[in-house]
Formats: structure tokens, C-alpha cells, sequence
């Protein structure tokens, strides 16, 4: 109880700064990156089927020694609990109610600002990616092995599902890794210099994104076709 009324309040019984608000952003932004990492993996193993379907299948090998596909199990696992420490953490940030969702949204209309639409945007992916990408995570857990026949057939049955998917992740981890960067990378310089120098690394990281972006919905048209 104790800690829940210092995460709120951000003091401690002994009404010193608690450190626990620090502790919580440090770990939504570890496990933001983890998982932002992970999807860039994840995009590039799917991405292997535009050299063929050998070069998909050798990447799974790869991953899968010995023909363990247990491995991909397990590590899926991992991820859904790194997903849900996340969320968790992020929900914090979240509009407590309706009243408190329609005052950001006002703020939001009124100031104009880029970095807050930004946020919109993370906050509305986050919240459907809970059950997007849990649903996709859950399939991986309890799946059978990987093949690529069987990741055909999937991507025929849920070619929009994984469209909306890619769309929602993209979005949500672009905006993140550039929350990342402005939170905790320190920019030396003169007030102009330092908006220059974000402006830089904003559209670094959103191209890079959006090459992936693109990539994948190559290599998705690549899959259905097969």
C-alpha cells in the first residue's frame, strides 16, 4: 500500500522525494527498448522471405538449432512478460478517467505542440497493441513449429490482422525510441542548436522506421503471394 501511495504522490511516508516514479520510468524505458530491438528483429527474420523461401527457412534454422522449435516457445514467452511489465508501467501515464482523457485532448488541440500529438498517438497504439499484440504473442507461445508453409498459410488467413499489427507497432516504437532518446540522451549546446540537433535525430529515427515499414509491407505482399 505503501508503494502505491508513493507512486502516486512521488514522496514517501517520511515525506522525502521517492524514488520509485525514477525506478518505474527507467524500467518502462528498458523494456520499451528490449521490446523496440526485438520487433527490428523480428521485422528483418520475417523480411528474409524477399530473398526466398530457403533464406526464411535457413534464418529459422538458425534460431531453432537442432530443430528445437521449442526455443521460439520460450522466447516468445519471455517477450509477452517484457510486453505486459511494460504496459503495466506505461498505464500509469495513461488519462485516469474520462474527464482527465477529454482535458489531455483539449490540452492537446490547444497547444499544437508535435510532441504531444506524438504521445497521442503512442498512447492510442499502446492501448490496442495490449490486445493486438498479445493475441500474436499468445499464437507464438502455443504454436507449432515454424515453417515457412505455415507462416504462408498464416499471413493468407490474417493478412489484415497483421497490416493493422505492423501499422500500430511501427507507430508506437518509432515514437518511443524518439521519447527515449529526448528523455535520456543530454544534448549540449544553445536552446536553437539543441532543437536542431532533436529535429536531426527525430527524423533519423522515423526513417529508419519507416524503411522497415516499408520493407515489411513488401515482404507481407511477398507472403500472400506465396
Amino acid at each position: 500500500m505503501v508503494d502505491r501511495i508513493e507512486g502516486f504522490l512521488g514522496v514517501s511516508s517520511d515525506v522525502k522525494k521517492s524514488k520509485i516514479p525514477a525506478l518505474q520510468d527507467r524500467w518502462q524505458s528498458i523494456t520499451g527498448l528490449i521490446l523496440a530491438l526485438f520487433m527490428v528483429c523480428h521485422m528483418l527474420f520475417t523480411g528474409s522471405i524477399l530473398i526466398g523461401k530457403d533464406a526464411y527457412e535457413g534464418v529459422v534454422s538458425f534460431a531453432e538449432p537442432f530443430g528445437i522449435h521449442q526455443i521460439t516457445n520460450i522466447v516468445a514467452f519471455v517477450i509477452l512478460i517484457i510486453f505486459m511489465i511494460h504496459g503495466f508501467l506505461a498505464m500509469r501515464k495513461f488519462p485516469s478517467n474520462y474527464k482527465a482523457y477529454l482535458a489531455f485532448k483539449a490540452h492537446k488541440i490547444r497547444m499544437k505542440h508535435c510532441d504531444t500529438t506524438l504521445w497521442w498517438f503512442q498512447f492510442w497504439t499502446g492501448f490496442l497493441l495490449f490486445f493486438f499484440a498479445s493475441a500474436h504473442i499468445i499464437a507464438i507461445v502455443f504454436g507449432d513449429k515454424i515453417s515457412a508453409d505455415l507462416s504462408i498459410t498464416r499471413f493468407a488467413d490474417l493478412h489484415l490482422f497483421y497490416f493493422v499489427l505492423l501499422i500500430f507497432v511501427v507507430t508506437h516504437a518509432s515514437i518511443g525510441c524518439y521519447r527515449l532518446y529526448v528523455k535520456w540522451i543530454s544534448i549540449d549546446g544553445k536552446e536553437d542548436e539543441r532543437k536542431a540537433k532533436r529535429q536531426t535525430v527525430k527524423k533519423i529515427i522515423f526513417a529508419v522506421w519507416g524503411i522497415l515499414f516499408i520493407l515489411s509491407i513488401i515482404a507481407d505482399i511477398k507472403w500472400i503471394s506465396l
